[in-house]
């Protein structure tokens, strides 16, 4: 089953169990969606440690992050669909009191009647995370992956499992998972995918770096079967993932968008900013507000619409 964290109150509807069929944690409906649009929160690289007294290189307690994220996301809820954790959930190489720790602290928006859904990065442990959740791995479309989609009235968001070796930089989806996000897009070509995995995209061209000695690939090892996947299929009209602990936002020539999320609670580099992302979909494409962590950074508040292609 892909991992998907449902409400409290349909857990204890439904007997207790932290983590339900898909159909049971779709998003919510609300007001939003019949004016027309949908709102989540974005999250990524929350890097949760067992201990949640864990400080990350540059001095950030990353528990204190995401609670502080987790608070400003619930004075929202009300407008939300739903959370969407975009990886590396865990601090180092995915212990279970990593996840322990990481879903104590998000148990509010189970309380609040908020689904979360995440994928999985490079410090993520499959076996470890399901464990925690209360469920087997390899019940997933994709063999040894965990991914799914979550079906709304304006969109397809496709969760992808970019998870090779745990600790390890590099990522991949493998030729399984790139088959089925082209069956999903082919089945629905008139529906908007937004496509949402751990890694970035990473094509050296030989042309320009020739040679035998090669940059190091530290994003997706299969980028360019990715890309030709999703480039070709105008039904994507974006790709969001982390990884790289920036937030950064670029549209290809083909009008596809690239949305780099910036990290929520650690911290590479303190002139960029943490926090978490507010993504609205619309008919026509996506508005992205940064809710930086600390609201005197000059990004903080940043708005971008995007239109789709």
């Amino acid at each position: 089953m892909p991992f998907h964290l449902a409400p409290l109150s349909r857990r204890r509807f439904l007997g207790g169990s932290a983590v339900l069929a898909l159909s049971s944690v779709l998003p919510k409906t609300g007001a939003r969606e019949a004016a027309g649009t949908e709102s989540w929160a974005l999250l990524s690289d929350t890097h949760i440690a067992a201990d949640p007294a864990t400080v990350s290189r540059q001095g950030v307690t990353m528990a204190d992050h995401l609670r502080k994220v987790v608070a400003e996301v619930l004075a929202e809820k009300e407008s939300l669909s739903g959370v969407i954790i975009d990886g590396d959930c865990a601090y180092d190489d995915g212990q279970a009191g990593d996840y322990t720790t990481l879903l104590e602290i998000l148990d509010p928006f189970r309380e609040a009647g908020l689904p979360v859904h995440f994928t999985l990065g490079n410090h993520d442990d499959r076996d470890n995370f399901s464990s925690a959740l209360g469920i087997a791995t390899g019940e997933s479309p994709v063999s040894g992956k965990h991914c799914s989609i979550l079906e709304t009235p304006l969109a397809n968001w496709i969760l992808l499992d970019s998870l090779r070796f745990v600790n390890k930089v590099e990522g991949e989806f493998g030729a399984e998972q790139l088959a089925w996000i082209a069956t999903i897009l082919d089945k629905t070509p008139d529906k908007p995918a937004i496509i949402v995995g751990h890694h970035y995209p990473q094509v050296f061209r030989e042309d320009i770096i020739p040679g035998d000695e090669k940059i190091k690939i530290s994003g997706l090892v299969d980028s360019g079967e990715f890309l030709k996947v999703i480039s070709a299929r105008t039904a994507a009209k974006a790709y969001l993932y982390g990884h790289s602990h920036t937030w950064l936002l670029k549209k290809d020539a083909d009008g596809l968008h690239e949305i780099n999320l910036p990290p929520t609670a650690y911290v590479f580099d303190p002139k960029r900013p943490n926090g978490w992302v507010r993504a609205t979909v619309s008919a026509g494409g996506l508005s992205l507000e940064l809710r930086a962590i600390d609201p005197a950074h000059p990004q903080h508040g940043e708005k971008h619409d995007l239109a789709w292609r």
